[in-house]
């Protein structure tokens, strides 16, 4: 009996595991295809400069995010480290930035051939824009769910509240 329910157990943390990745992924998909679409209207692309510009695009964006994909693997925590250990991580943490500058210039030359200088800033603002749009987004999210936590723990209260008096109204 105990192995039947701790089997169930697991395969139900599996398939919950499983149905949160796949929102993850479905969250990190639509947010794409939003930057996308923002990116698109905001630069006002041709159709010939948005076939030349989009897999240049796609290629910066999947390595930009390899290199900041392999500095999370070495997150730790800070205080818990020796000087040493803190100096190495801060060189590395240079050394990403370094690497994402240089591959950004190498981005912006590439660019060149494909949009005039002005969309190319256009591009700039237009990714800043978009950044800061999703993080607004996330911050309201974020203090949605706060206040319906709040709103809970509010009406948990009352609820108890009212359970005692009842409680009280009975004896």
């Amino acid at each position: 009996m105990r192995y039947i329910l701790l089997t169930a157990t697991l395969m139900f943390t599996i398939n919950l595991s499983a149905q949160r990745e796949g929102k993850r992924a479905e969250r990190i998909e639509k947010i794409e295809q939003q930057r996308i679409a923002f990116i698109t209207t905001d630069l006002d692309l041709s159709v010939e400069e948005a076939q030349a510009f989009w897999p240049l695009y796609n290629d910066y964006q999947s390595m930009k995010k390899e290199i900041w994909t392999e500095r999370k693997v070495e997150t730790v925590n800070i205080f818990d480290m020796t000087d040493e250990e803190s100096r190495k991580m801060l060189s590395q943490a240079m050394e990403a930035k370094r690497t994402q500058t240089n591959l950004e210039i190498e981005f912006m030359n590439k660019l060149e051939r494909v949009l005039s200088a002005k969309k190319r800033l256009k591009l700039i603002r237009a990714e800043r824009e978009f950044k800061q749009f999703i993080l607004k987004r996330y911050e309201k999210r974020m203090s949605n769910r706060e206040r319906r936590g709040q709103a809970s723990m509010i009406q948990s209260a009352k609820n108890s509240k009212r359970n005692s008096e009842i409680g009280n109204l009975r004896k």
